[in-house]
Formats: C-alpha cells, structure tokens, sequence
C-alpha cells in the first residue's frame, strides 16, 4: 500500500492556491505622481475644503506652522484632481476702517493662495477675494469672536472661473 506523503501533498496545495490568488493592482509608491480620483469612491476635496480654514492674529496675515500644514494636504488634493478650481475668502474682525480691513482680507487670501501655487497647484486653479469685515462668522464684539472672525476659508470656484 502506498503511504501519502504529506509534505508533498501540503506543497501541491500551496502552489494551487498560489495560482487561484487574483492579483492586486497596487498604487505608484510616488505620493506626487499622478493620481486620480475613482469613480466608485466620494471626491474628498469638497469636505476638505470646508473644513480648511486658517485664522489669523490681529492685523496679521502670516501662516502658523498648523495652517501650512493644512495646505500642504489640500495642494496634494489638488494635484490629484487637475480640474479642481477653488476660491480662498479673507476675513477680518470688525476694527480697523473698511478699507483697511478689505485690504488685509485680500492679504490673507493672497498669502494662502500663493503657499498653494508654492507647491505646485497652478495659479489658475486658485482664485482669491476678500470679503473684509461684511461677513462675520460671529456677529459680536468679543475677543473670542474677533478671533473666528480672522480668517481664509475655502470653497470650490465658481463656473465664470473657467469660462
């Protein structure tokens, strides 16, 4: 009688299953390469957008080390969706003339806007404006609410951006 070799059984086995595995479509190891959003999956620049929003201190238009980093992720966004355009709206609190405060919030958007371009989202996808003190985020005469009220926010652009 002929005695069954497990070794070899267990090898046959391995190698068949081997065969039967499907193949899995990895994705380039370069995090800059370019990239796509699929189909299947919810574009993330909307949400990320939405939730991107620099503040700034009083008179200031200078990024913290946590708002570059913030735009870091939304320059790598964009550069794996190459017809995203967005706008950046600067803010001010409600001290300072309407000029002034109209000019500091295009300083803002600005300084935003051209980190962006600075790493490598084209200057056509970003457009910036001001809105200066007419749209608060909190209508009060506090510290805490002149804080929120200093800020960039973004939004996707409009259509006559592309027209």
């Amino acid at each position: 009688m002929i005695k069954p070799n497990l070794t070899l059984i267990a090898m046959g086995l391995l190698v068949l299953s081997a065969c039967a595995t499907p193949k899995v479509r990895r994705e380039p190891a370069d995090p800059d390469g370019p990239h796509y959003v699929r189909a299947n999956e919810p574009d993330p620049l909307p949400q990320m957008l939405k939730e991107t929003v620099l503040h700034f201190e009083f008179g200031e238009a200078n990024l913290t080390q946590h708002d570059a980093w913030k735009l870091k992720r939304l320059a790598l966004q964009m550069k794996k969706q190459p017809w995203a355009a967005i706008r950046i709206a600067g803010h001010c609190d409600a001290r300072g003339t309407e000029e002034y405060n109209l000019a500091l919030g295009m300083k803002r958007a600005d300084t935003a806007r051209n980190y962006l371009i600075r790493m490598g989202v084209p200057e056509t996808a970003v457009e910036a404006i001001t809105f200066g003190e007419e749209v608060p985020l909190i209508d009060a005469d506090t510290d805490e609410a002149f804080a929120e009220n200093r800020r960039a926010e973004f939004g996707p652009a409009p259509l006559e951006l592309f027209g």
